[in-house]
């Protein structure tokens, strides 16, 4: 599996190809994520209980080191990962090719250049949705690992990518079953900005 960044969610049109720069490439925020699970399982290795401080457990990782724990995590998900992102890039294809053909308001000319921009860019879709899948695999092994130990805090700083990891995460949370309620904290201290993830359990999951 190849892993690497593209660059934010690509808007192909006639005059050429522009960049949402709101919808980032999700391989931005993989290294954050594997180092938030690493840091915990390092944590919970040392018997830490349900409270996790990052600052204590840090991890930090390369990008070759990427793949190898991508794999650790999603291995038994990939081949179906893979074939999403193939089956979302063809779907997608199709969808933008109908849309152009069957706009009457362009020319044949205006109609060509959209469609090579569309066939230069299958390559670059592909990888950006596989990054996407990769990114929320990670997220949904993120919750049930915080699930099965029972994590309720974690303290981490604001760089890095963590507190965006984190507000990504807050809505598989609440896609779980049973649906957990997570909320993001921000504290500056000693000049430095410090965040705290609380997640709320049901009464009911505590005594499991």
């Amino acid at each position: 599996m190849d892993l690497h960044s593209v660059g934010p969610k690509p808007i192909i049109d006639q005059h050429g190809i522009d960049f949402n720069k709101s919808e980032p490439d999700r391989y931005t925020f993989l290294t954050a994520t594997l180092e938030l699970l690493q840091s915990i399982e390092k944590c919970q290795e040392e018997s830490c209980k349900n409270e996790i401080n990052i600052f204590m457990h840090p991890v930090k990782l390369n990008d070759s080191e990427i793949v190898p724990l991508v794999m650790k995590y999603c291995n038994a998900k990939i081949d179906k990962l893979i074939k999403e992102s193939d089956n979302k890039v063809t779907h997608l294809i199709h969808k933008y090719e109908k849309a152009v053909n069957e706009n009457s308001s362009l020319s044949s000319e205006e109609k060509n250049a959209w469609l090579e921009n569309i066939e230069l860019m299958e390559g670059y879709l592909k990888q950006f949705l596989l990054n996407e899948n990769v990114f929320e695999c990670l997220l949904e092994e993120f919750v049930n690992f915080l699930y099965k130990q029972k994590i309720k805090k974690i303290t981490f700083d604001l760089g890095n990518n963590y507190g965006f990891v984190l507000t990504y995460l807050q809505k598989f949370l609440t896609e779980h079953k049973p649906p957990l309620d997570a909320k993001l904290d921000v504290e500056v201290k000693d000049k430095k900005s410090i965040g705290h993830f609380l997640i709320f359990y049901p009464s009911s999951s505590l005594s499991q």
